[in-house]
Parts: C-alpha cells; sequence; structure tokens
C-alpha cells in the first residue's frame, strides 16, 4: 500500500502555535505495520475477521501524508510542483509495484491453466494502469465470497484507489488556492488550510453519504469504488489540514487520545466482519481510531508512549509494509496451488516466503531506488544521503544464497515418474463399458473411470481451459435467462405446435438443464421446451438478494411472468430447479433454514400448481470444487473431485420433502455426475462444470438419455417412440 513514506512530515512554518518540526513520525510508522499485519493475517488464516481494515488506516495515513505536504509546499512557495510530486510518487510506487506484477503474471504462466492465466494477465494491464479496483468491481467480484478463482493480483484495488487520489487531489487543491486565495501572499494567515478544509468536508461528507447509499445498493462496487473511498483518505487529509492547532493539545490528553484510538482500531478487528455494511458505516471505526492515533501524535514535542507501535519490530515492519502488502497476497494464492493440503509446514513456508520476499524487496528494490538520483534530473535534487541497500553488505549475499539453496532443493526433490504400467498417461482410455448396459450404468462405469485416472486426458472436448470459459448454458438459449425483455418465441425449443409442453423455471442452474430435457425429450416426439428461469434469480417466494442490482431489482417481474406463464400455458411438465448455495432472503441477514426452504418453494407452487400436468422438483449439480480453482498445471484429476456436501444433501432432503408434500416429483442429480459420492471434473471425454456447478452444454447432451431413462421410470414421462 502506497502511503507516501517519503513525504514530508514536519508542521507548516507559519503554524499558529510554536511547531515542532518532526522529519519522521514514529507512531505513523507503527500504524504502517499494524495495518499491513492485520492484513496479511486475515488473508492467511482468515483471523482476525476483521483484518481488512489494515486498508482503511493505510487510506487515512496516505490522505494524512499526502495532504501535509502538498499544504507545506504551498505555504512555503506559493505553487504546488506537479513535476516534483508525481517525480516522488513514481519512484516511491513504480519499482516494487512493477516487479510485483512481472514475476506474478510470469508465475501464472507457470502453474495457472490457459484461461486462468490470461485473467490474471489482464488483471496486470489494469493494475499498471491503476485501475484495478474499476476492473474488478465491473467483473462483479465479491471480496468477501468469491466462489470463483481469487486473482494473485486482486489487492492491487487499493493502489488504484490511492493512485486516482494522488492524480487528482493535487489539481483539486490548486483549484481551491487559485479560487479562494487569489492575490493573498504564500505564506501568510491560515487561508490555504481552511479553503482546502472546506473542500475536504464537502467532498468526504458527500463520499460518506454516496458509500452509505452504494453499500446497501451494490456492496461489491462499495468496496472498490475510490467515489466510496474517498472519505477515508479525506479524514486523513483533514487532520493535515488542522495540524497546526492540534500543537495545542494538552501532553496530558494526547496519550488518551492515542490509546483511545488504537482500542478502537482493536475493537474493529473483532466487530467488524465480511457480514458488516462495508465501507459505510463499518469502516468509520477503524478510521476514527487512526485518526486519533495520527491527532493524538501531531505537533507532539513528544510522541505518546505507544510501545506496541514504536519498537523496533513495528517500525522495522513499517519499513517494508509498502514491500510486505504487494508480496504477501500473490504468494498466498500461489502457495494455495503448489503446496496444496501441505498443512502447517506448508503454512511455515508461506510466512517465511512472505517475510524474505518483502525484505529484499525493500531493501534491494524499494528503499534504494526510492533514495537515489532516478527522475530528479540534473540538478540532483533530492540528492540521498546514504542508501538503504548498501549500508547491508550481507542482503545480496543472503539472497544469492536463498536462490542456490532453493534451486539445488528443487534439484534434487524426488519426482514421480509413471511407470511403464501407470495409469498416469495424458491419452489414458476410461475403461470399456459394458456392451447393452443402460444408460445409468454406463455413465456410472465411465464417472469411476474418470476417478481413477491419474491424469488429466489429452482428448477432453472441449478442453478444461475451454470449459472454464464457457457460459452457462448454449448460446442459444443463454439469452433467455438474462435480465432484459423476454422473448417467448425464442425460448422456445422444439416444435411450437408440439402436443405436450415442459417449462423450466428457477435460476441459472436451471437454464444448464434447458439443453438436457431439450435432447432428452427430442424434437420428433411431440414435445416443445421452454425456457423461463433467470440467472440470479431464485424460483421462490421470498425475493433473495444477489450482488447484482439489476437482478434483485427485476427478479420479482421475472417471477410473477412465469407463473403467468405457467397458468395461461398449463403445460404437462413444470421442471423447478435453483442452486443449493445459501439462499439469503432480501433484508435478512440469514440463510434460508431447511424448513424456510420448503416453506419458500411451497409458496411459489401454490401459486400455479392447478395449472401444472405434473410438478417436477429437479435437483442441481452438487456443487463443491470450482474447476477454475482447482485445475493448474501442476494438478491433478483428484484435486478437482467435488464431494456431495452436506449443504447440498441438506437442501436436496428439503427439495424431496416439499415434493411429497405436494404431490409432485422429486428428480435426484447425483448419479448423474458421482459415484459413491466423488464427483470428478470429467466424464469419458467431456468436462462436467464450468465452474463450481454450473454444467457444461456438452455434458448436459451426454447426459440427457440418463435423465430420460429416470423421467420415464419414475413415471413422469410416458416411454417415447
Amino acid at each position: 500500500m502506497a502511503v507516501g513514506l517519503d513525504a514530508d512530515q514536519r508542521a507548516p512554518r507559519h503554524a499558529s502555535a510554536a511547531p515542532v518540526k518532526k522529519a519522521f513520525r514514529p507512531d505513523i510508522q507503527g500504524l504502517r505495520a499494524f495495518a499491513v499485519l492485520v492484513v496479511v493475517l486475515d488473508h492467511l488464516f482468515g483471523w482476525p475477521a476483521g483484518g481488512f481494515i489494515g486498508v482503511d488506516v493505510f487510506f487515512v495515513v496516505s490522505g494524512f501524508l499526502i495532504t501535509g505536504l502538498l499544504l507545506r509546499e504551498y505555504e512555503r512557495t506559493g505553487h504546488i510542483s506537479f513535476v516534483d510530486f508525481y517525480r516522488r510518487r513514481v519512484k516511491r510506487i513504480m519499482p516494487a509495484a512493477v516487479l510485483v506484477l512481472v514475476v506474478t503474471v510470469v508465475t501464472a504462466y507457470f502453474v495457472f491453466g490457459q484461461a486462468r492465466f490470461l485473467s490474471t494477465l489482464g488483471d496486470a494491464i489494469w493494475s499498471l494502469l491503476f485501475a484495478a479496483n474499476w476492473r474488478f468491481a465491473a467483473a462483479g467480484t465479491d471480496y468477501f465470497q468469491a466462489s470463483g478463482p481469487v486473482s494473485p493480483l486482486q489487492h492491487y484495488w487499493s493502489l488504484g484507489v490511492e493512485e486516482q487520489f494522488y492524480f487528482v487531489w493535487p489539481w483539486l487543491m490548486l483549484l481551491v488556492f487559485v479560487l479562494f486565495l487569489r492575490g493573498r501572499r504564500a505564506g501568510s494567515g491560515n487561508g490555504a488550510r481552511i479553503a482546502a478544509g472546506t473542500a475536504i468536508a464537502v467532498i468526504a461528507v458527500a463520499s460518506f453519504a454516496w458509500a452509505m447509499w452504494q453499500t446497501e445498493q451494490n456492496p461489491t462496487l462499495a468496496y472498490f469504488s475510490t467515489f466510496t473511498r474517498g472519505w477515508e483518505l479525506g479524514v486523513g487529509a483533514a487532520l493535515a489540514v488542522v495540524a497546526p492547532w492540534l500543537t495545542r493539545l494538552p501532553s496530558l490528553l494526547r496519550p488518551m487520545l492515542a490509546w483511545v484510538g488504537l482500542a478502537a482500531m482493536t475493537a474493529s478487528l473483532f466487530l467488524i466482519s465480511d457480514a458488516s455494511p462495508f465501507p459505510a458505516p463499518a469502516a468509520a471505526l477503524p478510521v476514527i481510531g487512526t485518526a486519533l492515533v495520527i491527532a493524538a501524535g501531531s505537533g507532539a514535542a513528544r510522541y505518546p508512549t505507544l510501545g506496541v507501535l514504536t519498537n523496533p519490530v513495528s517500525q522495522y515492519l513499517g519499513n517494508i509494509s509498502y514491500s510486505m502488502y504487494l508480496w504477501h497476497w500473490p504468494i498466498i494464492v500461489f502457495g494455495g496451488v503448489l503446496l496444496a493440503d501441505s498443512g502447517l509446514l506448508g503454512t511455515v513456508a508461506l510466512i517465511g516466503a512472505i517475510v524474505l520476499t518483502s525484505v529484499y524487496s525493500f531493501h534491494l528494490v524499494e528503499d534504494p531506488i526510492r533514495r537515489s538520483n532516478w527522475l530528479n534530473g540534473r540538478s540532483g535534487k533530492d540528492r540521498p544521503k546514504r542508501a538503504v541497500g548498501a549500508s547491508l553488505p550481507w542482503t545480496w549475499v543472503s539472497f544469492l544464497a536463498i536462490i542456490i539453496v532453493v534451486m539445488a532443493a528443487f534439484q534434487l526433490a524426488p519426482r514421480m515418474v509413471p511407470g511403464p504400467d501407470s495409469t498416469a498417461s495424458g491419452d489414458s482410455a476410461p475403461a470399456p463399458v459394458a456392451d447393452g448396459a443402460d444408460p445409468i450404468t454406463a455413465l456410472q462405469q465411465e464417472i469411476s473411470a474418470a476417478l481413477a485416472t491419474e491424469a488429466w486426458p489429452d482428448n477432453l472436448d472441449p478442453t478444461i481451459d475451454e470449459a472454464i470459459n464457457t457460459p452457462d448454458t448454449s448460446e442459444e438459449i443463454l439469452p433467455c435467462g438474462l435480465i432484459v425483455p423476454y422473448d417467448e418465441a425464442k425460448c422456445t425449443f422444439g416444435d411450437p405446435a408440439a402436443e405436450h409442453t415442459a417449462v423450466l423455471v428457477g435460476d441459472s442452474t436451471s437454464m444448464a438443464y434447458v439443453e438436457a430435457i431439450h435432447t432428452a425429450l427430442g424434437d420428433d416426439n411431440g414435445w416443445q421446451v421452454k425456457s423461463y428461469g433467470t440467472f440470479g434469480c431464485s424460483f421462490m417466494e421470498p425475493l433473495i438478494w444477489n450482488e447484482d442490482p439489476d437482478v434483485v431489482d427485476n427478479c420479482e417481474d421475472r417471477k410473477d411472468a412465469a407463473v403467468d406463464a405457467i397458468n395461461e400455458l398449463q403445460p404437462d411438465l413444470v421442471f423447478i430447479t435453483n442452486t443449493y448455495d445459501p439462499r439469503v432472503p432480501v433484508g435478512e441477514e440469514d440463510a434460508l433454514t431447511p424448513d424456510g426452504w420448503k416453506e419458500a418453494m411451497a409458496e411459489i407452487v401454490a401459486r400455479f400448481q392447478g395449472s401444472a400436468g405434473k410438478i417436477v422438483f429437479l435437483a442441481p449439480p452438487p456443487n463443491d470444487v470450482h474447476i477454475a480453482i482447482c485445475y493448474t498445471k501442476v494438478s491433478k484429476p483428484a484435486d478437482c473431485v467435488s464431494h456431495v456436501t452436506e449443504q447440498w444433501a441438506t437442501y436436496a432432503q428439503a427439495d424431496s420433502e416439499v415434493a411429497a408434500d405436494l404431490g409432485a416429483w422429486y428428480v435426484n442429480s447425483v448419479d448423474w455426475f458421482c459415484v459413491d459420492g466423488l464427483c470428478p471434473a470429467f466424464v469419458g471425454t467431456v468436462p462436467t462444470k464450468s465452474d463450481h456447478v454450473h454444467m457444461l452444454p456438452a455434458y448436459a447432451v451426454k447426459i440427457a438419455p440418463v435423465i430420460l431413462q429416470e423421467l420415464t421410470q419414475q413415471g413422469i414421462v410416458e416411454p417415447l417412440p
């Protein structure tokens, strides 16, 4: 996190009270250490639950240091040197940031599959442009509940917010000074601070109000947006404005403020979680706490005694905090792939890697370049008195020694080489299917063969990389589930004049089943299939929350339209399918219980039950392992085997019971994907899913005969000619 480590922290020369000039704030350095430590702990262990508030601490510190630097320059010279300002920012931020981007992309090429590598490359480009926050917001990335693969560069979102602030704020301050201080001599009075403070107050209040609204309407966008984070930087900026007046704080009051602030920061680690409304208003607690600590030390002849922030360990962590923030997340993401199931030893290795890369990045790249004459021009302005990297001769030697040891260990590590009879061949063929086997028996044999395969087959069609990029259903069916005007004619498959009609309703999992049901019933057997499902819109009576506000706004209308269509069509079959992920009703905090699920399904069915011939609760695919996460260049098929989870089984039981209560049918999908509760990522030559739950169109076609067999055996449909 770029927090202006090179910013001059001295008080302004004309302050109302006699300023105490300080070139270094140990309390701020300790705040950096606190911030980066809690972020790393949260990402590595998931504890403390509110560790992500470390980013908010960084924002306040950044706003304070940068605004103070700009104010002092204007008061001293009467202008702001944009060349000097951005030169310092580039020297401070770019070298380490670019190094991490390059290393991450190269590592992703050798570790990830093609689809995830290309996604990482795109993230790197956006990060290099300091716009990663908008990239992740547009992609709908949920910082807390991401079910798909997490980008190893996702943490660059906060760097994007800060750099956008750095780009806009100096120009805005200059505009304020030009408009309100025309003709006034620099350094006279406090006009610059009053003008800047007024602008900051307006911007911060507006940003906080917007954050409150956006957090409720679209929490994912609110988390990443610069506009909803501006008030946090604004609080720090406001502190810089009032710094001269903070010199008047009684010395006895300062320790009290500092400890109250530190207590608020610490409390936020445990009071705030992924369920909190964030960033507003929940982020106010750590932001105010950070502001109190900074205020307590501003203009002080002697900083408050805060050993937890000013001890040597905290000071050093503060020094390397930027490098540690940049490196820790890629190491955790790649470590999760390369050190999977390595237990405590793997965790220790990750911690060691984070510490070592942070130390060497700081001493060999970040600090030497920051103190160098690079970009200083001919005058040698800001020539360094010393270079930290040069003062540590052991740094390069120890770095090279570690590289040699790691390379030697890699070369000497035993490798598993498949023997001549091993099934670990990329083109190993599945076990033969018994002649004359019925569809479900044949499919189960193929599933068993896939579970026994030790290497990814070379003949998968589509490939795993292609499967990951495949939409939830075919291009022909896809528009039917979008939150746009619905075209029934284009969403009717088969003969529109057919004698029998089947309707599918539900969320995205029902959309994936359209291909399978249409293929099973066929075009020439007197059946037409209509799709009324909607992506993200659970077909049950309460409105279910979705991170896409458009889905929430239009879901009720889409459900009403589906119910009206069923009542008008009076179809022979109505298939209902919803994912068995937890469903949280809008306005509530807890997911539906099994009883709540049954009640929700019974209420929606009651609206059309008299108009439907037969109602079938069709179970979604078991949802567990996400193929885009588990599939890498170093993984094996066993790494991507899913299980029938307790959560899935609980909701499946609820669907089964409500079907029995309503006199409807329940069709279990487990045997179409799994054997003995184990579900491979491919069956035969076809991958099964594109993520953790959505069936591939190719696999929908493959299991169509099995679905028809199940529908026929249960008497849901008559045997087809």
